[in-house]
C-alpha cells in the first residue's frame, strides 16, 4: 500500500510540474498580449487572501486568465459579470432577506434527518449492536449538525468543504486517501472540519484532457498554506458552472445569494420606496396671496414663514387652523394606498422564486382568499428537497458512514447504509386513518389466503414506529371458538355445562 502512494504521488507531482510548466507558457504569453495593447473584457478570477497559497507557489486558476477572458454584453439584463467575491457575499449573509432562504434550505433537509439501516430489508436484529454504535459515533461527530452548516457554507459561498482528520495522518495530507480496510483500521477518525472556500484554491486539476473523468476537477487544493489531496476534502457543489467559468468561481458553484440579489434588490427598493410614499402620502397647502411674498417684502415673507412654521407644528385632529375666507384657500391632495399591499406582494413573492421555497416556508405568509391552500406547493417542495438530498447530500454521509464503520470495526459493510426520513409527517388522526386502512387490508389478505396471521405479525413487530413494535411474530392468540364473540362464547359455554351437569 506504501508503494501504491508512493507511485501514485510520483504521478501526481510529474503533472504538476507539467501543469507549471503550462502556467508560466500561458503567463508569458498573457503578458506579451498586454504590452502589445490587446485587450479583452471578460471575467474576473476570483480573490485568494494572502496565505491560502504558499509562499513561491502560484494557485493554478491564473493560468486560466485568458481562457475565461471572452466578451459578453454586461448591460444585459440579470447578467452576472464575474463572481462578486466572498467578501460581498459575507456581507449578503447579514441580511435577513438573504438569511431566510439558506437557512429554511439547510433546516429542511436535515429537518427529519435519516437512520443507518440494513439494506435490502435485512434482518436488523443481528445489526442491533453495530447499528447502535455507528448512530452513537455520528451524534459524537455531530454530523446532522455539520452536514446542516455544510449545506449553509455552499448555499452563501457557493462551494463547502469538510476535511477529513485521520489520526496519524498530519504529515500526509498531500497524498490520497483511501477508504478502505487496507489503509484505515480502528480507531482512524479524529473528526470533521467545516472549510470556508476562502481559505482554499486548486493546486492542480487536470485541463488538458476533456474526455478524462477527472477534467476541470481539482486533485489537489492549497489549504491555507498546505496542500490537500482532494480524497481528503469533502466537496459540496449544489449549483456548479460551467468548465469555462469554474476559475472565475475558484472552482465553486454560483452562490444561492448571488441568484438571489437582484430579486432582493428589487424587493428592498419597493419596500423603500412604499414607506416613502406612505411617510409623504398627504400633500397639504393653502392658496393664499403671494403678491407682497413674491415682491421681495421682508414683512410678508417673515410672516409667511412664521405662519407656516405655526401650522406645521400645530396641525393634528384636535387643533384648528384659521383661514381668510375672501383670501386664502385650503387643499389636501391624497395618495391612494389601496394597491400599495399587493405591489408589496408581488415583489416579495418573487424573492421564493430562485430557491424554490413556498412563502409559507420561507416567510411564514400563508395563502389568502377562499379555499387558499398551500398544500400542493409543499408538496413539490419537499420533492425538490427529496432530490437535493439525494443527488448532493447523500454521497457525502456515505463516505462518513463508510469512514465511521472503518473507525469502529476496521471493515466496511456494504449492507449498513444511511436513509432520509419522510419530509411529510403525519397528525394523530392521519396516523390512526392510515392505520386503520392497513387493518382492514391485512384483514381481507388473511381472509383471502394471501398472507398468515405470522406475516402480519412480523410486519407489525418490525414496523418501529408503530405501537407494536417488538412483538413476539409467533406467539399468535388463538382465534375464538365457533366464531362467536367472547360474551356469546361465554353463554354457549354456561349452557353446555348445564346440559352436562
Amino acid at each position: 500500500m506504501e508503494e501504491a502512494n508512493r507511485l501514485k504521488k510520483a504521478e501526481i507531482d510529474a503533472a504538476c510540474r507539467r501543469n507549471q510548466l503550462s502556467d508560466r507558457m500561458m503567463t508569458l504569453i498573457y503578458e506579451m498580449r498586454a504590452k502589445s495593447g490587446f485587450q479583452t473584457t471578460g471575467y474576473q478570477l476570483a480573490d485568494i487572501p494572502a496565505g491560502v497559497v504558499p509562499a513561491g507557489r502560484r494557485p493554478a486558476i491564473a493560468q486560466d486568465s485568458n481562457l475565461i477572458s471572452s466578451v459578453y454584453d454586461p448591460n444585459m439584463p440579470h447578467f452576472y459579470p464575474s463572481f462578486i467575491g466572498y467578501p460581498a457575499l459575507a456581507n449578503m449573509s447579514q441580511s435577513t432577506d438573504y438569511r431566510c432562504v439558506y437557512e429554511a434550505t439547510a433546516q429542511e433537509m436535515t429537518r427529519t434527518w435519516g437512520e443507518v439501516k440494513v439494506a435490502n430489508d435485512g434482518d436488523d436484529k443481528t445489526y442491533d449492536d453495530k447499528l447502535r454504535r455507528i448512530e452513537a459515533r455520528m451524534k459524537e461527530l455531530n454530523v446532522r449538525d455539520l452536514m446542516r452548516r455544510h449545506i449553509e457554507n455552499e448555499m452563501i459561498f457557493g462551494r463547502s468543504q469538510l476535511f477529513i482528520k485521520i489520526k496519524g495522518h498530519e504529515s500526509k495530507k498531500d497524498i490520497p486517501l483511501l477508504i478502505n480496510s487496507l489503509a484505515l483500521g480502528k480507531g482512524c477518525l479524529k473528526e470533521l472540519v467545516l472549510v470556508e472556500p476562502i481559505w482554499t484554491t486548486p493546486s492542480f486539476y487536470n485541463a488538458n484532457d476533456a474526455t478524462a473523468p477527472d477534467f476541470f476537477k481539482p486533485s489537489k487544493w492549497f489549504v491555507m498554506g498546505e496542500e490537500v489531496h482532494n480524497d481528503r476534502l469533502l466537496t459540496l457543489v449544489m449549483r456548479p458552472v460551467p468548465d469555462m467559468l469554474k476559475p472565475a468561481y475558484n472552482f465553486g458553484g454560483i452562490s444561492m445569494l448571488q441568484l438571489m440579489q437582484p430579486y432582493v434588490e428589487r424587493w428592498q427598493r419597493t419596500v423603500d420606496s412604499v414607506s416613502d410614499l406612505i411617510h409623504s402620502f398627504s400633500l397639504t397647502g393653502i392658496k393664499t396671496d403671494m403678491s407682497n411674498t413674491l415682491a421681495g417684502g421682508e414683512d410678508g415673507v417673515t410672516q409667511l414663514l412664521l405662519r407656516s412654521k405655526l401650522f406645521a407644528q400645530l396641525r393634528g385632529n384636535q387643533n384648528l387652523m384659521l383661514l381668510d375666507k375672501d383670501a386664502e384657500e385650503f387643499f389636501q391632495f391624497n395618495t391612494p394606498l389601496s394597491t400599495l399591499d399587493n405591489l408589496l406582494q408581488k415583489a416579495q413573492e418573487q424573492m421564493a422564486a430562485p430557491s424554490r421555497t413556498p412563502l409559507v416556508k420561507l416567510l411564514g405568509i400563508t395563502p389568502s382568499g377562499l379555499n387558499a391552500s398551500s398544500d400542493g406547493e409543499i408538496q413539490v417542495y419537499h420533492e425538490y428537497i427529496s432530490g437535493m438530498q439525494e443527488s448532493y447530500l447523500l454521497p457525502q454521509l456515505t463516505a462518513v458512514l463508510k469512514l465511521i464503520q472503518l473507525d469502529l470495526f476496521g471493515e466496511i459493510d456494504p449492507q449498513i447504509v444511511f436513509t432520509f426520513n419522510p419530509l411529510e409527517q403525519l397528525n394523530d388522526e392521519q396516523v390512526a386513518n392510515t392505520d386503520k386502512v392497513k387493518a382492514e387490508r391485512d384483514s381481507a389478505f388473511i381472509n383471502a389466503g394471501v398472507l398468515s396471521q405470522e406475516e402480519v405479525r412480523a410486519r407489525l413487530a418490525k414496523d418501529e414506529d408503530g405501537d407494536y413494535s417488538g412483538i413476539d411474530a409467533e406467539d399468535v392468540p388463538e382465534p375464538p371458538e365457533w366464531g362467536l364473540s367472547n360474551g356469546d362464547n361465554q353463554k354457549e359455554a354456561g349452557y353446555a355445562t348445564s346440559n352436562l351437569a
